[in-house]
């Protein structure tokens, strides 16, 4: 399979590698987002060392057996210590006449099952790999695991590292590139369950209509994004699964204040801060302040960011007796009454990415106050910008911009900001009717 896009992590990494000097880099991202897929076709002659949840001495020993036969050791050697396998190591970087690459793939595994990695690997790393022209990459799901043990302040390799890469899943326009034969509308309802996961995106590349992929890949036996969403979340939790479980189906569900969550979950409102700050520090769950320009108000919704998780709380979970009863039809009805909703909510994540690339705003995000809400809000060199998204069978006519309009007021009050212009978007999933062309109205049609 091609690499699709991911031009500037591309970029990024030969940059590295092209360096004369040691580079110790950290890779990371959510499951399944395609960084081994990336590291494997940047570099496909580096030394690929996948770590899994095996012991220590076994996890030492697999690795040395990726490298050993370049040494000429026996097949046989077995060694019990991870200083004997940086010795073995560091002997097989001198070997190579170009600049080698060794990656240590799921690494969060090592540093899990060994408390001691860190530090060793640091100890090597001043003491030898720090001053030999290679590369090593740390590559790891979990973006919140990997920040921990990796990237704060706390940890060994902390002022060690040469550089660090999110790689995040891919936006609509390069994610569409997977799903070709399916018509232009209905590529925004397969966004909505695997969001830009690449293989996601390929178990719906084969189908050219959305409710068949839908039920046969989400809502049949065994397939594997019907169990996708339970082991993404339960790796992250070796206790108390069942509240943070409860946390993401209850916000999933719509609920979104700290109120309401801790009414539906039973978590007393007093302790439910920390479950939430926890979510949101493993991306799990997304924690939104109103647009403002100076310090936000601190009222604040969460949501589910990521797409197929968002899907999987939603529909999948609740819904397993009837998967597992082979009723998939059943399920499809009531996904068919709330979808057009559900598909809102990424048709308006499709137009935050389109401004970001068109626009490239200072700042943008959702508005509300009281019982007023404005989808996208952005400044850019002083003027506002003020957005509605329209995923709808109607038209956009001129009563959704003079709806807009009126709310203007009520933002300005808000931001207690002066602005030198203000320009108004709206975005429609079927085009327009009857609004006449005004010089600060830009019109978007999702074709």
């Amino acid at each position: 399979m091609s690499m699709i896009n991911r031009t500037l992590e591309q970029k990024f990494l030969k940059k590295k590698a092209d360096s004369k000097k040691a580079e110790l880099l950290v890779i990371y991202g959510r499951r399944r987002v395609g960084k081994t897929f990336l590291l494997s076709t940047v570099f496909p002659e580096s030394l690929f060392l996948t770590a899994d949840l095996s012991s220590p001495i076994n996890l030492m020993n697999s690795f040395l057996n990726e490298f050993k036969s370049s040494l000429g050791l026996p097949s046989s050697l077995r060694i019990n210590e991870w200083d004997e396998f940086f010795s073995f190591l560091l002997n097989y970087i001198k070997l190579q006449s170009k600049k080698p690459v060794i990656i240590f793939d799921e690494f969060q595994y090592i540093a899990l099952n060994d408390k001691a990695f860190l530090s060793i690997l640091q100890k090597w790393w001043d003491k030898a790999f720090k001053n030999l022209n290679m590369m090593m990459v740390l590559c790891g799901s979990y973006a919140g695991m990997i920040e921990k043990i990796a990237l704060s302040q706390n940890s060994p390799l902390y002022g060690r590292r040469t550089g660090q890469f999110k790689i995040e899943p891919m936006d609509f326009y390069d994610a569409s590139l997977f799903l070709k034969d399916i018509p232009e509308q209905e590529k925004i309802k397969v966004f909505s369950v695997t969001g830009g996961i690449p293989i996601y995106l390929k178990e719906f590349s084969d189908y050219t209509n959305f409710e068949e992929g839908l039920l046969e890949k989400c809502f049949s036996p065994g397939e594997f994004l019907v169990d996708e969403g339970a082991f993404i979340t339960m790796e992250e939790f070796s206790r108390e699964s069942s509240l943070y479980f409860d946390i993401l189906r209850v916000v999933a569900s719509g609920r979104t204040t700290p109120n309401e969550i801790s009414t539906l979950t039973g978590i007393k409102y007093n302790g439910l801060g920390s479950y939430l700050r926890k979510l949101v520090d493993l991306n799990l769950l997304k924690r939104e302040h109103p647009f403002s320009i100076k310090s936000p108000r601190k009222k604040s919704l969460y949501s589910i960011g990521d797409h197929y998780l968002r899907f999987y709380f939603k529909y999948i979970s609740p819904n397993k007796e009837l998967i597992y009863r082979e009723s998939a039809d059943a399920i499809l009805e009531k996904v068919k009454e709330s979808f057009p909703r559900f598909c809102s909510y990424t048709f308006e994540e499709v137009c935050k990415d389109y401004l970001w690339k068109s626009l490239k705003p200072d700042s943008m995000g959702r508005w509300w106050y009281k019982d007023q809400e404005i989808d996208i809000v952005a400044v850019k060199n002083n003027s506002l910008h003020i957005c509605e998204c329209k995923w709808t069978t109607k038209k956009v006519d001129y009563r959704v911009l003079d709806a807009l309009k009126a709310k203007t007021n009520s933002l300005l009050t808000d931001l207690k900001s002066e602005f030198d212009a203000i320009q108004y978007h709206l975005f429609s999933k079927n085009g327009f009717d009857n609004i006449p062309e005004e010089e600060n109205v830009e019109f978007v049609s999702f074709e």
